[in-house]
């Protein structure tokens, strides 16, 4: 390395270093010594001329014109920041503002949403209610109903009971009456033609008769009627095996014996 010093009337003395910086602005990029020049002790003087100069001047210009461009940045830079601020609080105001206005459109709903289920509730209940009310007047009318058609049907049963007892009691009356006067007419009838009962014959010449078989020859129907209505039994045979009815038929002549015949059928 070669250790250059200069000195000037203006100018201090430069290191190496700002030899070497200078020399490559000039165009200089690398210092060759002499061939007799010792590079660890000789000395160089440079003379600098007005280039050299030039280009210092030039340099310090420009750097003053660097320093007066670059200088306004900060100023810059900080209103860019303090309207980026300003712009980022207007945009979070204007976020919340509107995030609020969010807050209320849906309290607003929700109170809606409230009011229209209460008054849903509250139809439902009033409807619950009318229904209800409706359900137990019907109730009690067809109660009502049912009462009054069980009245009428109690009544109604009642009076049919009582016409069937009456009915039954004018039957058995006249059942009575009738099996009575049949009586009479068989007592009658068997002590007039020497009978003892209607159920044993009577016996003449080997031959049995019974008292049955004598009424339906006399052809007397109401004395038919009459042993039947006492007891008699229509199926007996006399001596000749003929039953009633066969002795009947056997005398009918062009119907002459027909209630006799009707009375044993």
């Amino acid at each position: 390395a070669i250790l250059a010093q200069v000195t000037t009337e203006h100018h201090p003395i430069y290191t190496t270093s700002t030899l070497f910086a200078t020399a490559a602005a000039m165009g200089q990029t690398e210092c060759r010594g002499c061939s007799t020049s010792d590079p660890a002790t000789d000395t160089v003087k440079v003379s600098i001329g007005a280039t050299l100069l030039a280009d210092a001047d030039a340099g310090k210009a420009s750097s003053k014109h660097q320093s007066a461009d670059v200088q306004p940045g900060p100023v810059l830079c900080q209103e860019d920041e303090e309207s980026a601020c300003r712009e980022a609080e207007e945009l979070s105001l204007r976020e919340e503002q509107q995030e609020q206005e969010r807050q209320r459109q849906r309290q607003r709903e929700e109170e809606r949403q409230r009011e229209e289920e209460r008054h849903r509730l509250a139809g439902e209940q009033r409807r619950w209610q009318r229904e209800r009310a409706e359900a137990q007047a019907s109730e009690e009318e067809e109660e009502r109903h049912r009462m009054g058609s069980e009245a009428e049907l109690a009544q109604r049963l009642g009076a049919e009971a009582a016409a069937r007892r009456a009915e039954e009691e004018r039957q058995r009356t006249a059942e009575e009456k009738a099996h009575k006067e049949a009586k009479k007419k068989v007592e009658v009838f068997l002590k007039a033609r020497g009978f003892k009962t209607m159920l044993m014959p009577r016996t003449t010449c080997f031959k049995a008769t019974y008292p049955l078989h004598v009424a339906v020859q006399e052809n007397s129907a109401d004395v038919v009627s009459a042993f039947l209505l006492c007891g008699a039994d229509k199926k007996v045979k006399n001596s000749s095996g003929k039953m009633p009815l066969e002795v009947a038929q056997k005398l009918n002549n062009k119907g002459s014996h027909q209630a006799v015949i009707a009375a044993l059928s």
